[in-house]
């Protein structure tokens, strides 16, 4: 019976092998690095809010884990164009900052750990990487402040993760989709005819955003059905820290 079992479980784990590689090989999209797991795992993970079944992640960390192994071997080179590689960490932030809840699995909120942003977790290519080495080092410096509608720091006030995987190809129609959704979503923004109180992102990244567009108020009018004119500026919406876990 004992050999029996062994057996099953040598021959689960080269099952469990034989995917990850067809995973790894196999192209989607044309894109440099296949996506079928974490669009697997977006499909299944995310509720129509955006807001993430952590429970499911949990039941199937296999495949979670196999696509940061897929993200964490892959090999960055010349022919990769500013789009394909905006796209890839995008993917890598999000992917691991749900890796970063799973070490800690339940909590109440990101902030109960110590120094989420600055811990060094994970790695990819062989270099040691946190959340906010991504952020701060990688994808800030591309240039396009709307990354910060892009990535998902797992709080309920944190743009939600999209529901697609980013990919060369779709980085910018879906980058102009999740900024405008944020924008006009009033759990996020308040912008009426009288008033206007903003997501505390566009306190924490002022510069990023005068750096596109001139002015805060200039980024936000690119984006939002209610213009900001002459309407009172009521300051920052105070930010949720709770996790943007999945309401049963």
């Amino acid at each position: 019976m004992k050999t029996i079992l062994f057996l099953l479980t040598v021959l689960l784990s080269y099952v469990s092998l034989a995917k990850e590689i067809e995973y790894s090989n196999n192209s989607e999209d044309d894109a440099k690095v296949n996506y079928i797991l974490w669009r697997f795992i977006l499909n299944n993970a995310l509720a129509e809010d955006g807001r993430v079944d952590y429970k499911w992640v949990e039941q199937n960390m296999r495949e979670f884990e196999a696509f940061l192994r897929i993200l964490s071997n892959t090999k960055i080179d010349d022919s990769w164009t500013k789009e394909e590689r905006m796209a890839y960490w995008i993917n890598v932030y999000n992917a691991y900052s749900i890796k970063y809840i799973m070490n800690f699995y339940p909590l109440a909120s990101i902030k109960d750990t110590t120094k989420p942003w600055s811990t060094v977790f994970f790695e990819i290519n062989g270099e040691e990487m946190s959340l906010g080495k991504v952020e701060h080092e990688i994808l800030r410096k591309f240039g396009d402040a709307r990354i910060h509608f892009a990535i998902n720091c797992a709080s309920s006030s944190c743009p939600p993760i999209a529901n697609v995987p980013y990919t060369g190809d779709n980085l910018d129609k879906l980058l102009k989709r999740q900024t405008t959704a944020f924008i006009n979503d009033s759990n996020r923004n308040i912008i009426t005819g009288t008033e206007y109180k903003l997501s505390q992102l566009f306190r924490w990244f002022k510069k990023d955003f005068e750096s596109d567009a001139g002015t805060i108020v200039n980024f936000i009018n690119e984006y939002s059905t209610i213009k900001i004119e002459s309407q009172v500026n009521n300051g920052f919406i105070k930010y949720d820290w709770n996790l943007n876990d999945k309401k049963s």
